[in-house]
């Protein structure tokens, strides 16, 4: 909090000094008593401005003392709670109750914001479950479908009509402090292949190779949002890989944490891509030429389940060569720091 910004504030009050000393001035000089004596007169005005700029120096001082924490926090943002004003004058009571009306103001609207978003949540949860129910039962119809060629093609369009109700349901969580959250010991290798179990159809459709090594590791995540964010990793690889593509997973050991890394060989990433991959809704030239339309939401949400659960994740590409991402799981010490 600047002088220059208090001045302001008092600007009505120096500004009546001054006009107090200009009609004294005039008066003394119509009475003529100061006649042939201006000398004095000007010794009285530095006499007054002295004392007004001791007076305003003071208060000054007094002012700042007692609001340059709240102005501070004003400047940078933060929270105002432990600032609240403690004083018995006016002004700090009007700030006071305004502070306590406009807490009580946005508790409100929080507090129906997430009742909403709570609703809506249960509501594509709800949806979601009903609507697993039909595609199971499609899947069981095309099996009996005469037409080989038909049977895949329907299979192929449930898979992806699957995979993005499972995108909505994660996708609506990852946007939200959901409860359903548990972190549990499991092992690594069990999770990378339950993800890819989940994405057989479309991994032996588009002739892709899975290659495992060493995942023999014990990691701590929730098991559900972790899958999620896999299969989303793993559904990129399809839709973006080459003819007689390949997919690697590959985990070791550092320093307070399991890294596991999943890379594939397809077209890549372009350079100037790379590190908007998680930004939201972004597709890049990749999600925009291909036949698979990209939304650019898959990796958004998956990045903001991540976060969450306390994994860090990294993105390397090369065009036309390889995109790597590589997951960390940290130690379940580092849940309780």
């Amino acid at each position: 909090m600047s002088i220059i910004k208090y001045l302001k504030y008092k600007i009505n009050y120096i500004t009546l000094v001054f006009i107090l000393i200009a009609i004294i001035d005039i008066y003394l000089i119509s009475l003529r008593s100061l006649e042939n004596r201006y000398i004095e007169l000007v010794y009285i005005n530095m006499f007054a401005l002295v004392i007004a700029i001791g007076f305003f120096t003071l208060d000054y001082l007094r002012w700042k003392y007692k609001y340059s924490n709240i102005f501070n926090c004003i400047e940078e943002g933060s929270s105002i709670e432990e600032y609240l004003i403690n004083g018995d004058s006016f002004e700090e009571e009007i700030i006071r109750e305004i502070i306590k009306n406009l807490k009580k103001e946005s508790e409100i609207e929080l507090s129906k914001y997430k009742n909403a978003t709570k609703d809506l949540d249960e509501y594509i949860s709800k949806w979601i479950h009903e609507i697993k129910i039909p595609i199971s039962a499609l899947n069981i119809i095309t099996e009996r479908l005469d037409s080989p060629e038909d049977s895949i093609s329907i299979k192929n369009e449930t898979e992806k009509m699957n995979f993005l109700v499972n995108s909505i349901l994660y996708g609506s969580r990852s946007t939200n402090l959901f409860d359903d959250v548990f972190i549990n010991k499991v092992n690594l290798d069990d999770l990378v292949k339950k993800s890819i179990k989940n994405n057989a159809f479309l991994l032996i459709k588009n002739n892709l190779d899975v290659e495992l090594k060493d995942l023999n590791y014990e990691v701590y995540t929730d098991i559900k949002c972790i899958l999620y964010s896999f299969d989303q990793i793993i559904n990129n690889a399809i839709k973006y890989s080459k003819e007689r593509g390949k997919i690697e997973f590959n985990a070791k050991s550092e320093e307070n944490c399991v890294v596991l890394s999943i890379k594939d060989y397809g077209i890549g990433i372009s350079k100037e891509d790379v590190s908007r991959v998680f930004d939201k809704g972004f597709t890049g030239s990749n999600g925009r030429e291909r036949v698979y339309k990209s939304t650019g939401m898959g990796l958004y949400f998956s990045k903001n389940i991540m976060d969450k659960l306390g994994h860090k994740v990294e993105v390397s590409s090369e065009k036309n060569v390889y995109t790597e991402f590589r997951i960390f799981f940290y130690n379940i010490s580092d849940y309780f720091v």
